[in-house]
């Protein structure tokens, strides 16, 4: 049986469907598998477009499904204001290994290659991420925006430069200048330069010497080995000594307080009202201290007769005057003009 043409031109079509079909789901990356979707929120995801890949570790496991516009508005669900919110089909065979704190960002393959968004899935240890909530994403690094703010810096200096061209001559000029009056004087201040670092090396040196000196005499001496020494020799006996000492304070104290318990009433309040007595006395004492010691600021600062006659020098210029006079005029005494 023969074919017609319009058979043979239909079966041409439907070839050439079916291989386009073929490429379109080849190149599509059109996949069966179950998935899940992931938000991302970037300030900026460069140039990263839907059907772009999704990878961890290098291995491919999703694509961007979708790239929404969102202009910085307040999302009332995470707080953020993102300005780009990507969305990302993820196989649901890799739901498990991602993890709370894992990081999104958008990378390239090389620098001219192709950019993907990557995943880093977090520590295993801990919960798994919660897919349902945006996540926060890193922007790649913005070499066009570099490129741009570098070119208008260059622009800016070359500007400024073309409009003080003169300023800056002069600028230079004065900068050569110094440098040669610089050159002239250290060329003749070459001796005094040479000696004040002498000066200062033999000063180090002499510093460098004393310190040596005092560390061997104070430090390394055989002085301060003899004080820690005995200090060792002094912490050791009061060592010894004290638990003695302790016990022989501790029979007096009995032996005290079987002294008191011998004595009567009478005898007890005697002892109390001696013991009051010499707490007023020692009161008493301190009161005549204080009032001492009270005089004497007084008379240092000049107060009264005495701090007068002792504090101020004019007065103690005369008398210092009239000694003298009557040692060279001792008449004086008895004869008055």
């Amino acid at each position: 049986m023969k074919m017609s043409l319009e058979a043979k031109v239909g079966l041409l079509v439907l070839a050439a469907a079916l291989l386009l079909g073929g490429f379109l789901f080849v190149l599509g990356g059109v996949s069966f598998e179950d998935t899940f979707t992931i938000d991302v929120d970037f300030d900026n995801p460069g140039s990263v477009q839907p059907g772009a890949a999704v990878r961890i570790g290098g291995v491919k496991v999703g694509t961007v499904e979708d790239v929404t516009y969102l202009g910085r508005r307040l999302d009332p669900e995470t707080g953020r204001r993102a300005l780009v919110r990507m969305r990302l089909s993820i196989h649901e065979d890799v739901r498990d290994t991602i993890h709370e704190g894992a990081t999104f960002y958008v990378t390239s393959q090389g620098v001219l290659g192709e950019q993907f968004v990557a995943i880093e899935p977090g520590d295993p240890e801990a919960p798994l991420l919660d897919a349902s909530e945006p996540q926060a994403g890193l922007d790649p690094p913005r070499l066009d925006l570099a490129l741009a703010l570098g070119f208008d810096l260059l622009q800016t200096i070359h500007d400024s430069i073309d409009e003080n061209q003169g300023d800056l001559g002069s600028l230079f000029d004065d900068i050569v200048a110094l440098i040669h009056q610089l050159r002239t004087l250290l060329a003749d201040s070459e001796g005094d330069l040479t000696a004040i670092v002498d000066n200062v090396r033999t000063l180090s040196e002499e510093g460098v010497t004393t310190l040596r000196s005092a560390r061997e005499q104070y430090v390394d001496g055989e002085r301060p080995r003899r004080i820690l020494r005995n200090l060792d020799r002094t912490v050791a006996t009061v060592n010894r000594e004290t638990p003695g000492l302790i016990r022989n304070v501790e029979r007096a104290t009995t032996g005290v307080n079987d002294v008191l318990d011998t004595f009567g009433p009478e005898q007890r309040e005697q002892i109390q009202n001696t013991i009051a007595s010499a707490e007023r006395i020692s009161q008493s004492a301190e009161g005549t201290v204080d009032e001492a010691g009270e005089i004497v600021r007084g008379v240092r600062e000049g107060r009264g007769t005495v701090g007068a006659l002792l504090m101020d020098e004019e007065i103690y210029d005369d008398l210092q005057e009239l000694i003298r006079d009557l040692k060279h005029n001792p008449w004086k005494f008895f004869w008055r003009e």
